[in-house]
């Protein structure tokens, strides 16, 4: 899934998705995520809609 898929469905930006994202930067830096990266692993995607309650369909 893209950043800006996950911030669609999240309904927001992809620019406000990311701001949430920075208390968990480390966290996410350690599990791969790179700052360019416009598709997330399937790991990482499940990381992001645990912590902030995004309602996705698998």
């Amino acid at each position: 899934m893209s950043k800006s898929e996950l911030a669609e469905v999240a309904g927001v930006t992809t620019k406000t998705l990311m701001s949430w994202c920075e208390p968990f930067q480390k966290e996410l830096a350690a599990m791969g995520m790179q700052p360019n990266m416009k598709v997330l692993p399937p790991h990482i995607v499940r990381f992001i809609v645990e912590k902030f309650c995004i309602d996705v369909e698998d």
